[in-house]
């Protein structure tokens, strides 16, 4: 499917029930995240309230990917998801997407969605700190406590920290 056009008819027929359509992506759309090999399963899932000017659309994406774990380097199933509110309107300055032909093609949305679900590097392996020859590998947390504590040092040992920047104006 390289297409989901939606009417405002359509759209109007969403209002607060959840509506699910299969998404299936070509070789040529996976091409853009290498690190997956294929999708398992992909599903939209759409809602639309009525808004100021025309219409709120929810769009959500789940699915199973199989991305490849840069621990084991192996490929290995991953639950992805992600949403969006789309604001659709008749009045092209105010929309998310233009209309065309009297339909707005949702299926980019999805494509944008489904890109930005599935992560840069994988690891089944929850790291923390590790350290090796030659290296240090750490997550963000444990990166973040190592500079406030390294922060704090240097604060210690600047002679110019009790001073107050506001007597010198």
């Amino acid at each position: 499917m390289n297409s989901l056009k939606l009417s405002i008819a359509d759209i109007n027929q969403l209002m607060n029930n959840e509506v699910e359509y299969e998404i299936t992506l070509t070789d040529e759309q996976l091409k853009a995240v290498p690190n997956v090999k294929s999708v398992s399963e992909l599903f939209a899932y759409f809602t639309s309230y009525e808004s100021d000017n025309g219409y709120l659309v929810h769009v959500e994406i789940e699915g199973v990917i199989n991305v490849l774990d840069q621990f084991t380097a192996k490929y290995s199933p991953l639950e992805i998801s992600e949403k969006e509110d789309i604001i659709i309107s008749e009045d092209s300055s105010v929309t998310d997407i233009q209309m065309k032909r009297g339909e707005f093609d949702f299926f980019p949305v999805l494509l944008a969605l489904f890109y930005s679900a599935v992560p840069l590097r994988y690891s089944s392996k929850k790291i923390e700190y590790e350290e090796n020859e030659g290296y240090t590998l750490m997550s963000e947390d444990a990166f973040d406590e190592i500079s406030k504590k390294s922060e704090k040092k240097e604060e210690k040992n600047n002679p110019f920290a009790s001073l107050d920047p506001t007597k010198f104006e």
